[in-house]
């Protein structure tokens, strides 16, 4: 079987492994392609969680109006962590407002997907 990459110019095969990648990365790395070509490539965040079993079901939270003296914040709902120490292996992380950094206005909220290994926590980011 052929390899879809192979034959491809360095800067494509790049590309394309940059696409790959999750949508908002923890870590940048700029890496020099051909002499005038400068491509950033995005990297998965350097801690990764993986749980062996499903998270509990997300609890109910009251939202409450955002602040008076934040007018642009943004709620970031709650999510369970998995801490896989002493019993109280999922904890639950209450849900906040946060202002967003310049150039962005909505919170895509981290989540839990099943992966070979086991649960694997995906970071939320902005958009």
């Amino acid at each position: 079987m052929r390899s879809v990459l192979a034959g491809a110019p360095v800067g494509a095969a790049l590309l394309a492994l940059a696409a790959c990648q999750a949508p908002e990365p923890a870590v940048q790395t700029t890496v020099a392609a051909p002499p005038t070509t400068t491509i950033t490539i995005a990297s998965a965040p350097s801690t990764v969680v993986v749980a062996p079993n499903p998270p509990p079901q997300a609890q109910v939270e009251f939202v409450p109006p955002a602040p008076p003296n934040a007018p642009n914040a943004v709620w970031q709902p709650g999510h369970w962590r998995w801490s896989g120490t002493n019993g109280a292996q999922w904890q639950w992380v209450a849900g906040s407002y946060v202002v967003p950094p310049p150039g962005y206005h909505a919170w895509v909220p981290g989540q839990w997907q099943l992966q070979p290994n086991g649960w694997m926590w995906f970071e939320g980011h902005w958009a």
